[in-house]
């Protein structure tokens, strides 16, 4: 019944408006078989997650002449994302089966059509055929081999398209269990080889790529402590008294802090919200020999017997993150619903109270997935609980200049480098509070961008640590005027002045250039508000401005006359 609940979800599509919503996504969905269903449960999943899809759909077995076809490529470029879906199956003979050369000839179109594609293209890979006349001798069938040979390719042609994705489709089946993923009897009836149940699961898959174009996915995880980090009530049964350790029950909460030390060092934030007595948590964490979990892992704490809905506010707020940033584990079901009911943009998972479930809770989420880990992605969680000695300086420094004098701040900035590609085009994806105008970015479009105009990068750091590569602007010349395309920064170095040192830089090396006017555009969004001034506080002048966006311009010989020097405390170290 669920699957019927998105496909009615789907049909009122028609009636919603794109401007309604938060976001948009023009899709692309390529099959091999009947995907009325897929389809349906696609832009449903969508909707639910306040997303508006605009589907396009390849007609039936149509597959090889969109992909080759030029001018069906010319609608398609402009897709945000791309999902392709081929099936090959023991129970029916098809070109993939009966051709070894079909395949190669796809995978030839697909290098082609990944080359004029703006955004991402996912490919799932083809199902294992485990069963069949070999039995469990399944990988001396010749089928089997065939197959084997077909992901090979696959994988070997993402390695060389950086906008190439793969999702392994077998995953999927090993989870659902392939005879409750297939559907015979719609294989022979309507060539629709799977149960809605499975392409329910398929496009729930497919939605965290959408969340990473979107800019949707999860940052944080906060948790309570009491039967969640550890079994019992500290403050009632004292620091011997918590469940931890080897033995059950206390292993399944050493076991979870293992997991959550997992997302933490994959580059997830974690924060704690509990409502308890800050001595006998202090207690916990420097005393108790089972502790996973140090307090130096956590960075934003709220120990307190406040509302816990208000605790992740002020958590948000502290983090520089969006409140559809966080997810909250908590045991007490009085709690969740609280925080679900006033913020229903936090993802609030429910769970019993039985400890062993807490892991496969976690991971069946499904947060964590995205198109790429980078170096600054797996030091994220270590950077944000650094932030708490940042913040110490500021309770101590009298004045802002005092502040950033301590911080010792510099910045590398790159014009043009094709070894941080992967790193920028996910800043496009994944920034929206200082993001000028939310445009997001595939790596071959960024590369792109590299080979007809100009981007920069900014590489920041301070005493303290390495932010990573946490700026970027996109700007695009002709006839010595200057559109900046793109310009946006990482929400953990805001409030450092680094937007404007960068921008300064960004100025005066395109005057260099000889650059005579730039223009730039602020669009608006639900999130971006921080950025809405800036081009005004760097002296841009708005010569047109309305609900959707607001143009400015700014002369450079003025800006350079106005601005002798950078006037920064920031160091800036230049590697064109």
């Amino acid at each position: 019944m669920q699957t019927l609940r998105y496909i009615e979800l789907a049909n009122t599509l028609k009636q919603r408006n794109a401007a309604d919503f938060p976001a948009s996504m023009r899709i692309n969905l390529v099959t091999n078989f009947t995907d009325t269903t897929l389809q349906k449960l696609l832009v449903g999943v969508c909707l639910e997650s306040n997303i508006y899809p605009q589907l396009y759909c390849v007609p039936y077995k149509q597959y090889n002449f969109f992909l080759h076809n030029k001018d069906s490529q010319l609608h398609s470029n402009s897709a945000d994302i791309t999902f392709i879906f081929f099936d090959i199956n023991h129970y029916i003979t098809s070109a993939f089966s009966e051709d070894i050369s079909h395949f190669s000839e796809i995978i030839e179109r697909v290098q082609e059509f990944c080359q004029i594609q703006n955004g991402p293209v996912v490919f799932c890979t083809l199902a294992w055929p485990y069963m069949g006349p070999f039995g469990n001798l399944f990988n001396q069938s010749h089928f089997y081999s065939q197959v084997q040979e077909y992901n090979a390719q696959l994988h070997k042609l993402a390695q060389q398209q950086k906008n190439l994705f793969i999702f392994d489709i077998n995953r999927l089946l090993h989870f659902f269990g392939e005879r409750n993923a297939r559907d015979y009897r719609g294989l022979y009836a309507f060539d629709m080889p799977f149960t809605n149940d499975f392409l329910l699961y398929v496009a729930n898959e497919w939605l965290p790529y959408i969340y990473a174009l979107a800019g949707k996915t999860k940052k944080c995880i906060v948790v309570d402590l009491d039967n969640t980090l550890w079994g019992g009530i500290v403050g009632e049964v004292g620091l011997n008294g918590i469940a931890l350790g080897p033995e059950y029950p206390g292993v399944a909460f050493q076991n979870f802090q293992r997991a959550l030390l997992e997302c933490y060092n994959r580059g997830m934030i974690l924060a704690i919200n509990s409502r308890n007595n800050m001595t006998d948590v202090d207690e916990v964490f420097e005393r108790h020999p089972y502790m996973i979990l140090k307090k130096e892992h956590f960075a934003a704490t709220k120990i307190n017997w406040n509302d816990k809905a208000q605790n992740l506010i002020e958590i948000a707020n502290e983090l520089n993150i969006g409140m559809d940033s966080l997810v909250f584990f908590d045991d007490d079901p009085v709690n969740r619903e609280l925080v679900k009911s006033r913020l229903p943009d936090v993802i609030v998972p429910h769970f019993t109270i039985s400890p062993e479930e807490y892991i496969q809770t976690l991971f069946s989420l499904n947060i964590f997935s995205q198109f790429r880990l980078t170096e600054e992605d797996k030091s994220k969680g270590k950077m944000y609980a650094a932030e708490l000695t940042r913040k110490n300086i500021i309770s101590t420094a009298k004045s802002p200049a005092e502040y950033m004098a301590q911080l010792a701040i510099s910045m590398q900035i790159r014009c043009n480098s094709r070894d941080q590609l992967e790193r920028l085009a996910q800043l496009t994806n994944k920034t929206n509070q200082f993001n000028l105008t939310t445009r997001r970015y595939a790596e071959t479009a960024v590369e792109g961008f590299m080979k007809e105009g100009l981007v920069y990068g900014g590489t920041v750091k301070d005493k303290f640590g390495d932010y990573g590569l946490t700026i970027m602007a996109i700007v695009e010349i002709k006839d010595k005027i200057a559109a900046v395309d793109s310009f946006l920064m990482s929400c953990r170095v805001m409030g450092r002045e680094i937007e404007k040192t960068f921008l300064d830089y960004i100025i005066r090396d395109l005057h260099a250039k000889g650059v005579e006017r730039i223009t730039a555009k602020y669009i608006p969004t639900a999130k971006n508000i921080p950025a809405k001034d800036f081009y005004a506080s760097m002296d841009f002048k708005i010569i047109q401005s309305n609900e959707e966006a607001v143009d400015y311009e700014l002369t450079a010989d003025e800006y350079l006359n106005n601005h002798e020097t950078a006037g920064t405390q920031i160091e800036l170290i230049i590697n064109n």
